[in-house]
């Protein structure tokens, strides 16, 4: 009697993560806030009904097939939102305006590109 209402626990958590990251994705301005609402809650609340339903199933058949689920969306799904997020930034997606952004990534390839260009001319200045 008490595995149900652990696993009540577990399922109505991970409903409730999931409808947030719901209203996270209608709601909020720009593609990376979107990504990041729903990669968070996705992956929480998708594993919480999953834990949920292990508890309620007695077969371990199943629960091996639940938990490698459990396992295999944990570790895709941040990979897909960071390709998702990488994507967007190289194809010049806006961010929503007011948006506090400090880009490393293009600080960073400044300076890779500088560096470059320093051995470059080291090389040329040095070979004469």
């Amino acid at each position: 009697m008490i595995l149900h209402y652990i696993a009540a626990f577990f399922l109505l958590g991970g409903f409730f993560f999931l409808i947030v990251g719901v209203v996270g994705l209608l709601r909020l301005p720009d593609v990376y806030t979107r990504m990041h609402a729903m990669g968070k809650c996705d992956t929480l609340g998708t594993g919480m009904v999953l834990v949920g339903l292990m508890i309620l199933i007695s077969d371990i058949t199943n629960i091996t097939k639940l938990f490698l689920i459990m396992v295999m969306i944990a570790t895709i799904n941040p990979v897909i939102t960071h390709l998702i997020a990488k994507t967007a930034y190289n194809r010049g997606t806006p961010m929503a305006e007011g948006s506090f952004v400090i880009n490393d990534y293009v600080a960073t390839q400044r300076r890779r590109r500088k560096s470059k260009l320093a051995e470059l001319t080291k090389g040329e200045n040095g070979s004469q």
